[in-house]
């Protein structure tokens, strides 16, 4: 298995869509990242020319809020 870090466009990202986020928790989180940037890069893997997010999709969803364009992101190469 390999691991990369890079920026990725926040649109070539989707969610696994089963994580139920209330509003709150995502709102803080905007904060925190507003205040001090993402601390930890999402972790995600490339699935049909589209990254699938593996964890951290409560901080994708914040950025996304923020209008950020890119996030920071390790990608799960495995094959």
């Amino acid at each position: 298995m390999t691991l990369v870090i890079r920026e990725i466009r926040i649109d070539k990202i989707h969610p696994t869509s089963r994580l139920v986020c209330d509003e709150e928790s995502i709102l803080c989180l905007c904060d925190d990242i507003a205040c001090c940037g993402l601390r930890e890069p999402i972790i995600v893997e490339l699935v049909e020319f589209r990254f699938r997010i593996i964890d951290g999709e409560k901080r994708w969803r914040a950025c996304k809020k923020l209008g950020q364009k890119t996030i920071r992101a390790i990608i799960v190469e495995t094959g």
